[in-house]
């Protein structure tokens, strides 16, 4: 399956907003169930992770794992060698907070990228608001 990434709507067919059942419809049933400290629901299918939140329990953010194919304007960006100076071309200001380098503008996060640990690679999208209240933490990426 492919993904294209629209900055804050999702990686379409995914939409921030869904509902499971709708997610479920688009791109089948979760392989499995995930525990949240916060009582929101996470789910997981092969090479990614969903989570859901708010009283509406709605999609909020999705986060792949390599072996996904994944496209940011027509680039796949577990194939492109440099997916950080790519992403810098629509958002030159990341910043880095949690290991993650967070491209703020985009609403995309990339882990493993940066500090060449592979096994921890992972590029997530999130809705519109999604880091607002840890924005204060962030440090510039350079």
């Amino acid at each position: 399956m492919t993904f294209v990434i629209e900055p804050y709507v999702g990686a379409i067919p995914l939409r921030f907003g869904m509902s499971p059942e709708e997610v479920a419809a688009e791109i089948g049933p979760p392989t499995k169930l995930l525990p949240d400290p916060f009582g929101n629901r996470s789910e997981s299918r092969q090479n990614l992770s969903l989570g859901y939140a708010g009283e509406d329990n709605t999609l909020n953010e999705a986060v792949f794992s390599p072996g996904t194919n994944l496209y940011f304007r027509g680039h796949d960006l577990f194939s492109t060698k440099a997916p950080i100076a790519l992403l810098r071309q629509y958002d030159p200001e990341p910043q880095l907070w949690v290991g993650m380098v967070i491209f703020v503008q985009l609403g995309i996060r990339l882990s493993g990228f940066h500090d060449g640990d592979e096994p921890q690679r992972a590029i997530g999208v999130v809705k519109r608001g999604y880091w607002d209240e840890y924005v204060e933490d962030f440090k510039p990426f350079k």
